[in-house]
């Protein structure tokens, strides 16, 4: 876990954490295909996807007033929601109902980013850095609507080869072709750049002749490349498509959700370090006055004090791990 200078190199460390943890093989796929889909044996230890499910669908209830059913799904059917017609002219939603800004909903949400399967592979795209951009879910039910093939990665083409961004998102619920599982170009992530209006037409005639859904069982953690052509078929079946995405992303790129200052101090106190270093609370940039840059700097500068003890490394190994602060 050394390099040349004596160093820990934060690569070998992510590498150790992977090979710990017996990921190998979905890094491998995810290298080959962009995205890899991991089972729940591995990816939601102590029942966490259940318990997830069902605190979503509290969050859904509180939100509307009404808990979304499973099973028949009768209240999603070509849902509309904010992004009917958006995306397509079939009249309903391709991602169905939408819920956002889920990490003060509860513990579980908080034991989600934590899930140290989750962190070993979005570490290993983005570095020890990186940071929530936002936690969100998708309540699908049967509808007409394909959600075009795009990328997570929202700057011009070009994009670079190395992520940016990262998706990794739990499967609550059956993902099928059917069910409307997510649609992926595989490969796609090696062409860095985004797809052209007609490149990002899923299913039909005229659809991408590459893409496939990516399938697995409620439970499961599908994780992505940033720059990975993907979307999502419609679903025809009845019942619900119930998935969480836990976006991340390194430290300089706009995340979707402010965190700075927002996170409640008894969070921060009953997990890890590295909580606060995912949750922004380490990103000194954003300031509008030098008063707060000085504040900025300063809050960062003890949360990462904080996570390079945790980690346990030395003053002249802290250089090696990139940080922003």
């Amino acid at each position: 876990m050394s390099s040349s200078q004596g160093l820990i190199d934060p690569f070998d460390a992510a590498m150790a954490e992977i090979a710990r943890l017996k990921l190998e093989p979905y890094v491998a796929e995810l290298e080959s295909k962009g995205f890899t889909v991991i089972p729940p044996e591995v990816a939601s230890p102590g029942g966490l996807a259940s318990r997830l499910l069902e605190a979503i669908l509290d969050v859904s209830e509180k939100r509307t007033g009404t808990r979304p059913e499973i099973i028949e799904g009768r209240a999603h059917e070509n849902y509309k929601g904010r992004f009917a017609d958006y995306y397509s002219d079939q009249g309903d939603s391709p991602i169905g109902e939408y819920l956002q800004c889920l990490l003060f909903e509860g513990r579980v949400f908080e034991e989600a980013l934590m899930n140290p399967v989750l962190l070993a592979i979005t570490t290993y795209l983005l570095g020890y850095s990186s940071v929530l951009s936002s936690m969100s879910c998708f309540i699908k039910g049967r509808n007409k609507s394909t959600f075009a093939l795009h990328t997570d990665t929202l700057i011009p083409s070009p994009l670079p080869a190395h992520a940016l961004i990262c998706n990794a998102t739990y499967l609550l619920t059956d993902f099928t072709k059917e069910n409307g599982a997510t649609a992926f170009v595989p490969g796609s992530h090696k062409f860095c750049r985004t797809p052209s209006a007609q490149e990002s037409i899923v299913g039909g005639k005229d659809g991408h002749p590459d893409a496939v859904a990516a399938e697995g069982a409620a439970g499961s953690l599908m994780i992505f490349h940033g720059n990975t052509w993907h979307g999502a078929f419609n679903r025809t079946q009845p019942g619900l498509r119930v998935s969480m995405p836990v976006l991340m992303a390194r430290p300089n790129m706009r995340t979707e959700e402010d965190l700075f200052g927002a996170v409640p101090q008894e969070m921060i106190d009953r997990n890890p370090g590295r909580f606060k270093v995912l949750t922004q609370q380490a990103v000194s940039y954003g300031f509008s006055s030098e008063e707060g840059a000085a504040h900025r700097s300063a809050k960062a500068a003890e949360c990462l004090i904080a996570y390079f003890e945790e980690m346990g490394l030395k003053r002249e190994e802290r250089i090696a791990f990139p940080h922003h602060g």
